[in-house]
């Protein structure tokens, strides 16, 4: 059986490291400031983008320090990070998923080793590590952890005559129709992002080869199989079917018109999206959000090896730039602190990282516990691909998907841009 949490394919080119080490002439994308630490983090709402300024302010005044503190948007810190990676210059704690794209990071040397470094790291699970272990290093502290699911409004879903979640990728396609049947919008997409399209061919390669076939093909950087062309045919079948808001093309994910809010103003019955679902539904839409809010795994494809207690998913966490100074580290076990991390867990509907939940998390929210639930009962699990993977391999994964979704490609197309990635990483 494999680990119930994310396994990182540990796949790190050395040519695309390489690019990552070189330093531009001009000045990195971290840009120059007074203050002693700089810190990106992707908490760009309310209610944790006050809550980590206040942790940083505390921190500061208590240390004597100053902290620049940069809330930034999911895809635009994924942006900002490539640039300041490939430029040699990165804050002192940035955000990170773990997995290839960090491992090129540490190849690059602009990534500290954390091991034996945080006095914290023994109230996290160290199941939870794994994603930001590399080589049997650490280089990364998470904060969270979950999974990658559809989370549905109940009603939306009554009103169509649906009485269960779909358990099978027929019924799902039934399900959709259903609710198009009745006008309603059937899935909420952030288009434009990318990232969050790149979840359906995943899990769909999930379903139809399993977790060994994708991490075999990865190794072999080879996608040639029937499984993968055929889980591009779905997704080129889901496309066909119209599911999306209108104007998914252009929304993004987290945006007062992107794909949270469209769920959380009840304008869609579902979203295949983490952990992180149900409090964005709310920040974004201004709203309380749907009433009922349900979640399910991502259904199984008939003849497939996949199962539904094998789930995509990943975590939070963060990395310290290698020349950062020892105050970073103590920031982030500052964390970790019982009161900080359990006030963090509440107002941000984390799932929690502690060795010891109950300790810091003794009373979950509906929402937060379904995704505890599903981790404890999961069998395998797979890191997102955008993140598994070398960014250039990640990179084309979403922009092949995203030419499924628009009929721009055929599934053979998919699978011969990502060969055609992975040989040039090669």
């Amino acid at each position: 059986m494999r680990n119930p949490l994310l396994r990182p394919r540990a796949l790190v080119a050395a040519g695309a490291a390489a690019a990552l080490a070189l330093t531009a002439a001009a000045c990195g994308d971290s840009g120059e400031s007074d203050a002693d630490l700089t810190w990106w983090h992707i908490q760009n709402q309310d209610p944790l983008m006050s809550t980590w300024q206040e942790f940083a302010d505390d921190f500061a005044a208590d240390n004597d320090i100053t902290i620049d503190v940069q809330a930034i948007e999911n895809q635009a810190f994924k942006d900002r990070m490539g640039t300041a990676s490939q430029s040699g210059d990165v804050p002192d704690i940035f955000h990170t998923w773990g997995g290839g794209v960090l491992a090129e990071q540490v190849e690059a040397g602009l990534v500290q080793d954390l091991t034996g470094k945080l006095d914290c790291i023994d109230s996290i699970n160290p199941i939870a590590l794994e994603p930001y272990t590399i080589d049997g290093k650490l280089y990364g502290m998470p904060f969270d952890a979950g999974v990658v699911g559809f989370w549905y409004n109940e009603d939306l879903f009554a009103q169509a005559g649906i009485t269960q979640p779909p358990a099978t990728w027929d019924e799902f396609l039934a399900a959709v129709q259903a609710l198009k049947d009745e006008g309603i919008t059937p899935i909420a997409l952030a288009g434009a992002d990318k990232w969050p399209g790149h979840y359906y061919w995943t899990y769909l390669a999930m379903r139809t080869v399993g977790l060994d076939g994708l991490a075999s093909a990865a190794e072999a950087g080879d996608f040639s199989g029937d499984g993968f062309v055929q889980a591009g045919q779905m997704v080129a079948d889901l496309a066909a079917l119209e599911p999306f808001q209108p104007g998914f093309e252009s929304a993004v994910y987290g945006e007062a018109d992107g794909q949270s809010a469209t769920m959380g103003e009840g304008l869609a019955a579902m979203e295949l999206m983490g952990q992180w679902a149900p409090q964005a539904q709310r920040d974004n839409s201004g709203t309380e959000g749907p009433e009922n809010l349900g979640f399910f795994p991502f259904p199984t494809v008939e003849g497939g090896t996949g199962t539904t207690t094998e789930w995509l998913g990943g975590g939070n966490g963060y990395a310290v730039a290698a020349d950062a100074p020892d105050e970073a580290l103590d920031f982030l076990c500052n964390f970790m602190e019982p009161d900080n991390y359990t006030r963090a867990i509440a107002e941000g509907n984390l799932t929690p990282v502690a060795a010891d939940v109950a300790a810091v998390a003794p009373d979950l929210n509906e929402d937060t516990q379904k995704v505890v639930d599903a981790l404890a009962t999961a069998t395998g699990t797979q890191l997102y691909l955008d993140q598994a993977y070398p960014p250039a391999i990640g990179g084309v994964i979403n922009d092949a998907t995203e030419g499924l979704l628009l009929g721009q490609l055929t599934p053979e197309d998919f699978v011969a841009m990502v060969n055609e990635a992975w040989a040039a990483e090669a």
